[in-house]
């Protein structure tokens, strides 16, 4: 057990002193740091405000609260203490001094609906001793406290819809102006996310406003595509009143924590299967001016590398929630799907025939679960690759090691995160990687990630040569206890889909 009371490293921020701890592996943690005001009463829906400096010492050895959320054993920072004072930070650093180390800033997960930094998953302690380098991550609210899309109600709400975008900006903007004292580099800062982290880091990008405040990207399964349109978000914002049985910012602001989520588990069970698009943040003209795949096709992320890549069997994950896709034909599934039928363009023969013969009723990734896979992350996330690759160097992967829990997950969502992080005795590794991953496979990632914070370049010594991604060779780092490269795979896919957008 660690004593957080004795040896307290001091730090003096621009906010005031923090003290924090030293961990188990000689790395001085700072955790619950706050960035932003407390978002509640006249505050909750509108852009954070900065925190007033504070007098004397502030501790710093505990996390801060989780966002307000439902209660999800999948998603362990919702189990942890919840208040809307959410907005903190938290600092890895191996030493406090003027040496000048990389910097990674992580974002976390969870469908824009629940998650936290408190998730032991997100252990920075492990990232920041391997690699001499700095880790931070950063809360940010979620769900309709972070994205109910408001606009509509006056001047005030304008950029509602992504004020959870606007929450990551100003952690990002407080770690810029402070990191130096934690021993990092205010010009050599990573963002890095997976899933709606990694979304949000793609959409960070694009972002003029977001100019300067990292100079690299790693994006872990997760790409813009997800954003709402305005009308989109509108309408689920009127359901949201309705079920809520109100009609205005006042009576919204007047509900509790509780009573929002009992609203967001009926609006759930109306979204189904999408339900992890329900608060996605909005291109809403504010704060994210227009769609952030065609902003970064034309160069609004022009020199900033970006590590990016999928699961393989990314949608499995989801059977945990729907079991029934395990077992529901994909014929039925997508003409019973008007959002999914709609778009596909008259190719659904070939895509009934392509996932028949790669994903039969025998398999054990199904077809629904695979075509979703592909629409949603795998196809958008090489969309994002050959956009940036016109602009600076791009590295793809791909992530194929199976659960050794259920064989139906396969690569699903999030398995990869303990390999990166190294944090294979957390809640959501017992849950989906197992109890004997490979760890030669989890040293190579994560000192390919540590590789691409310090240099802009993920190759080292341990693995596979990595080429950079482009539209010719396709080249695709596979991860598993047999890595290589490939290049183009799933070109069947990516062609099939070619000009389907979701």
């Amino acid at each position: 057990m660690i004593d957080r009371e004795k040896n307290k490293p001091i730090i003096v921020t621009s906010s005031g002193k923090v003290a924090g701890f030293l961990t188990g592996n000689g790395v001085s943690a700072f955790l619950g740091i706050p960035f932003a005001q407390p978002p509640k009463g006249d505050l909750r829906f509108a852009a954070p405000v900065p925190i007033e400096p504070w007098h004397g010492i502030r501790p710093a050895t505990k996390f801060g609260f989780s966002c307000p959320q439902g209660k999800d054993p999948a998603e362990p920072a919702s189990l942890l203490p919840q208040d809307e004072d959410c907005l903190t930070l938290n600092v890895w650093t191996p030493k406090a001094d003027d040496q000048k180390r990389p910097v990674i800033v992580y974002i976390h997960g969870g469908g824009f609906l629940n998650g936290g930094t408190g998730d032991p998953t997100y252990d920075g302690a492990i990232f920041s001793k391997r690699g001499n380098l700095v880790f931070a991550s950063i809360n940010y609210r979620v769900h309709a406290f972070g994205f109910l899309y408001l606009d509509e109600f006056g001047e005030q709400f304008k950029g509602s819809g992504a004020n959870g975008l606007r929450d990551q900006l100003l952690g990002l903007r407080w770690l810029k102006a402070n990191v130096a004292k934690f021993g990092g580099d205010p010009e050599n800062i990573t963002l890095m996310g997976e899933s709606a982290g990694s979304i949000s880091g793609i959409t960070l990008m694009s972002l003029p406003q977001a100019k300067g405040l990292f100079q690299k990207a790693i994006a872990e399964s997760g790409s813009s595509n997800i954003l709402r349109t305005k009308e989109q978000a509108a309408l689920l914002t009127q359901q949201f009143l309705q079920l809520a049985g109100i009609k205005d910012v006042a009576g919204l602001r007047k509900l509790t924590t509780a009573q929002f989520g009992e609203i967001n588990k009926k609006l759930a069970a109306l979204v189904g299967v999408f339900s992890a698009r329900m608060y996605a943040p909005v291109v809403d003209g504010e704060v994210i001016p227009r769609d952030p795949l065609t902003a970064i096709q034309e160069g609004a992320a022009a020199g900033i590398p970006l590590l990016n890549g999928v699961n393989r069997d990314e949608f499995s994950y989801w059977i945990q929630y729907f079991p029934v896709l395990r077992t529901t034909p994909l014929r039925p599934f997508i003409m019973g799907t008007p959002q999914l039928h709609g778009k596909l363009q008259g190719r659904e023969e070939d895509i009934f025939a392509l996932y028949q013969k790669t994903n039969p009723p025998d398999a054990k990734i199904a077809a629904v679960p695979a075509f979703i896979t592909d629409l949603m992350f795998f196809v958008p996330h090489v969309r994002v690759s050959e956009a940036q690759a016109k602009h600076a160097k791009v590295w793809m992967y791909r992530f194929d090691w199976p659960s050794q829990v259920h064989d139906y997950l396969g690569a699903c969502h999030a398995i990869e995160l303990a390999f990166v992080f190294k944090t294979f005795d957390s809640p959501l590794a017992a849950e989906i990687d197992g109890s004997t991953p490979p760890m030669g496979l989890s040293d190579m990632m994560q000192d390919a990630w540590i590789s691409f914070a310090r240099t802009g370049n993920p190759n080292h010594k341990g693995m596979p040569a990595w080429p950079t991604y482009d539209a010719q060779r396709r080249a695709t780092m596979i991860f598993n206890t047999e890595s290589k490269v490939i290049e183009d795979p799933n070109h069947e896919v990516r062609q099939l889909f070619s000009g389907i957008s979701f």
